[in-house]
């Protein structure tokens, strides 16, 4: 009976735990007042300007969406988000990519899509695991060659960004496991 009785307990835990990461916070005052039981973070949509540090008291959190907002940068201080995996940041004011997304360590997922990001910093070959990256929809005209250092990278948006056909070439070159999505080219700079 007590083998019963712990199985059924670890069962109860588990499917609770899971229940918990299913939970979505869209309030920041709401997941603070949870913060430990905080594990997918929705603040898409709040006219944010700046990112709100007490972010950074979630030290659980694994998902953060903060999509259609006004950010332009992210802190430094973003690094001690240690569990994060997924971050979205698409249709924001970003001109630049964000330097403190190399120092998450156990991000998988960076969404930067609909933003005005004009280069990508030999820094991204920091951020070893990486598997999806999404640019689709900024300005740029070349990726760095640091970028073959992602290693676990499996798929790339590069969509409706004008790239020469010899610039589309290097980049397949650079990243030959990686599935990448390019609009048609351009005859720019050819």
């Amino acid at each position: 009976m007590t083998k019963f009785l712990s199985f059924y307990l670890l069962s109860f835990l588990a499917f609770n735990l899971q229940a918990q990461r299913d939970v979505i916070y869209k309030n920041l005052e709401n997941a603070l007042n949870n913060k430990d039981h905080v594990y997918h973070l929705d603040l898409s949509r709040k006219k944010l300007t700046t990112f709100p540090l007490e972010i950074l008291k979630l030290r659980h959190l694994e998902k953060i969406n903060l999509s259609k907002n006004r950010l332009t940068d992210l802190p430094p201080q973003i690094s001690n988000l240690k569990n994060v995996e997924v971050i979205n940041l698409s249709k924001n004011n970003f001109t630049s990519f964000p330097l403190a997304l190399t120092t998450l360590k156990s991000i998988e997922e960076i969404i930067l899509s609909r933003n005005e990001i004009v280069a990508i910093p030999s820094e991204i070959k920091r951020i070893k695991s990486l598997k999806k990256l999404d640019l689709w929809s900024n300005e740029l005209s070349e990726i760095p060659n640091e970028i073959s250092e992602l290693t676990n990278l499996k798929e790339l948006d590069l969509r409706v960004i004008q790239f020469s056909e010899k610039e589309i070439e290097r980049i397949i070159s650079l990243l030959p496991n990686t599935k990448i999505y390019f609009s048609n080219s351009c005859n720019c700079g050819d």
